[in-house]
């Protein structure tokens, strides 16, 4: 075996072996195990005798084809997914391969040249190592190491695949073309490759952000689509609630009538209170409670957002309840995901403690008002750059004294109404922990329009307490 036949097998097996870990890589198959590496390794000595072999009665473009569609075989024999052809992700995955190892040529001429390298056989392995770095740089990128998503999205794909398509054939048939020919010729198409490769790699680049943002209007639609049948729930829900409050109204029209009748007779008949007054009065009191409980069986509480996890949407359910109890508006708001949250920043038990305190705390406040709007607005989730927790509430205002000293001692200006000052000292607690920060925000006096104070728990890494206020100014320390 000559040193020329050694050095092709050496180029064959790189090139093949790599082609076949960027297709997995891109269509996002496990390749980091075993099996799937000594798969790929077989596949790839099969597919460098083949190419071995038809390079001697074969065009160097006519190989590449067999070898292309022989790669198709072996890789629909692995997957055994009838379903899809992946003629275009195979493609780009050579297209990708073929630019890497040009790409490692010319980067290899320089230590060639500065150590004055001479063996060939140092010089292919050289070039095979600098292609497997590049190759796993390529497959560690950020929108490649979990797949290309448009080549993974059964959605109808073809005006990307069209692009990868036209590029990839162009840059395999530029690799075919160079070195067949001599002179300028060969120069020619040089340039002309190098500018292919990069054309290709401005294109996906162009192609992945038109695709991401196609993807994102798709989902933005998806969402408008769910909002508007959520919407048509809710309507749907209060014709029904309509009729049925319709329908006991109609129900009690005539027993109320009839007491009235009752009622004024009485009245008309006699100064002194009778016995038969004192039953009319207990009818109308009985036919008032059975009007107000069946009233309360038709309005049900508004069903709240669920973050999926149990014990936290068990909170909120129970804390729905308490404000029902005390004629309280109860509103809450779920921003994304939050299994992070509890997973990765907070423990599940102690985001419940905090949930509940606050809330409990944002329910005495509000009783200890005598504003009319009644209303607690809870936020949850990834707000901008961080997960929060927030309690908004409409009741009475902290005192002075009790912002300065939270955190430092149980203290509560709520005692009557069973405020105990420990849920701000279990909050901080939480806070050292977590690294958390406590916002209270106060932007203007009570009032029927708008909310008196927002208290937020910012899982932010910064452990400092703020306080953004219209009496104090902005304050803050260190937890």
């Amino acid at each position: 075996m000559n040193d020329d036949m050694v050095n092709m097998i050496i180029k064959a097996l790189t090139i093949n072996f790599l082609s076949l870990y960027i297709f997995f890589a891109i269509i996002n198959e496990k390749i980091h195990t075993k099996i799937r590496f000594f798969v790929i390794f077989v596949f790839s000595i099969f597919i460098t005798v083949s190419y071995c072999i038809l390079s001697l009665y074969l065009e160097k473009i006519t190989v590449l084809i067999f070898i292309f569609f022989i790669q198709l075989i072996l890789i629909k024999i692995e997957i055994r997914n009838n379903d899809k052809s992946f003629l275009v992700e195979n493609l780009l995955a050579n297209a990708i391969e073929y630019s890497l190892y040009s790409v490692s040529c010319f980067i290899e001429i320089m230590p060639k040249s500065i150590f004055n390298i001479g063996n060939t056989h140092i010089n292919f392995i050289f070039m095979s190592l600098i292609n497997i770095f590049l190759c796993i740089k390529i497959t560690n990128m950020k929108r490649v190491k979990n797949g290309i998503s448009f080549l993974q999205e059964r959605i109808e794909n073809n005006y990307f695949k069209i692009i990868i398509l036209n590029i990839s054939s162009v840059v395999l048939l530029c690799y075919s073309l160079f070195g067949k020919y001599s002179g300028k010729v060969t120069e020619q198409i040089l340039i002309t490759f190098i500018t292919i490769i990069v054309i290709m790699i401005i294109m996906i680049q162009k192609t992945l952000t038109l695709y991401y943002k196609q993807k994102l209007l798709h989902q933005t639609i998806e969402d408008y689509k769910n909002e508007i049948s959520e919407k048509d729930k809710k309507i749907k829900e209060l014709s029904d609630e309509k009729y049925k409050i319709s329908k006991l109204n109609h129900e009690f029209y005539n027993r109320q009538k009839a007491l009235e009748k009752k009622v004024s007779d009485f009245v008309c008949g006699s100064d002194t209170e009778t016995a038969g007054e004192i039953t009319a009065a207990d009818k109308i009191a009985s036919l008032s409670k059975e009007y107000s409980d069946k009233l309360q069986d038709i309005k049900h509480p508004d069903k709240l957002p669920s973050t999926d996890i149990e014990e936290i949407d068990d909170m909120f359910q129970y804390m729905q309840s308490e404000c029902e109890k005390n004629k309280i508006e109860f509103k809450l708001q779920v921003n994304g995901n939050i299994h992070h949250m509890i997973n990765k920043i907070i423990p599940k038990d102690k985001l419940v403690t905090l949930i509940g305190d606050h809330l409990r705390d944002a329910i005495i406040a509000i009783n200890s008002s005598n504003n009319k709007f009644r209303s607690i607005f809870a936020i949850i989730g990834k707000t901008d750059l961080y997960y929060e927790f927030c309690v908004l509430d409409t009741g009475i205002e902290f005192e002075v004294a009790t912002l300065l000293d939270l955190g430092t001692k149980p203290i509560t200006t709520h005692k009557d109404t069973g405020g105990t000052g420990f849920g701000f000292m279990t909050t901080f607690e939480t806070l050292k922990v977590t690294n958390g920060s406590l916002e209270i925000e106060e932007k203007h006096k009570m009032n029927e329009n708008d909310y008196t104070k927002a208290v937020k728990i910012i899982f932010d890494d910064k452990s400092q307490y703020r306080i953004k206020s219209y009496r104090l100014g902005t304050k803050e320390k260190n937890i």
